[in-house]
């Protein structure tokens, strides 16, 4: 019985793992569809340069994303399975947004030899300039972040350095020109909704206020 029961909790874990997945697969699909109908682009948004390597927090979301997943998975597995609820309740709602309020952005041109600026040159030959609004990378950069402050005895310094490097993704995807700055409200106030339900639902340590602590360095 008890080895019935450890196998039916891996098959959970495994099919929170493959819907992860499969929502990451949806957003290349329509991606792939180069849908451009409305661009959100502010009058703030001409003022904030382009900064060719602030790319690099952009491109090692990736591991900041799937790390802290593994991570969860192999140390706190009822903190992953509540982290992995938060993302797909947001990235679900992100993908339908997609599609029913199509966005994009209007990319500048990118001139530099170095090796930023042909990394970004990269990231746009192989990314449509859509599906910008809300930020995916906010939304996740967010609820990460949240999910290591909601790890049990985690050092300050792993909190601070969360802290700042979600903070630098977040950042990046304006210089870069991934996105808009309505695309990063959109995807902190996305993921801060999805925490709050997720986490109190599910996770009945996290009593703070989501908007209180999403950047804060304490418990």
């Amino acid at each position: 019985m008890i080895n019935f029961l450890k196998n039916k909790d891996r098959y959970k874990y495994v099919l929170l793992t493959i819907v992860l997945i499969m929502l990451k697969v949806s957003y290349l699909l329509i991606n792939t569809l180069d849908m451009r109908e409305h661009h959100l682009m502010s009058h703030l948004d001409n003022y904030i340069p382009f900064i060719s390597w602030m790319v690099i927090p952009y491109v090692l979301w990736y591991l900041y994303i799937w790390g802290v997943l593994l991570y969860l998975l192999i140390k706190d597995k009822k903190l992953f399975i509540t982290h992995s609820l938060a993302v797909i309740l947001g990235q679900t709602i992100c993908l339908i947004i997609f599609l029913l309020y199509p966005t994009y952005v209007i990319r500048p041109e990118v001139v530099g030899s170095d090796i930023f600026s042909k990394l970004v040159l990269l990231i746009y030959s192989n990314d449509n300039p859509v599906n910008a609004f809300p930020s995916v990378h906010v939304l996740q950069s967010v609820l990460t972040h949240i999910a290591i402050l909601n790890i049990k005895n985690i050092k300050k310094s792993a909190k601070i350095s969360s802290y700042v490097f979600s903070t630098m993704v977040i950042l990046s995807t304006i210089t870069i020109k991934q996105h808009y700055v309505i695309d990063v409200v959109g995807g902190y106030l996305l993921a801060a909704i999805c925490a709050k339900f997720v986490y109190e639902i599910f996770y009945q340590r996290y009593k703070v206020n989501t908007l209180d602590v999403i950047f804060s360095t304490n418990k």
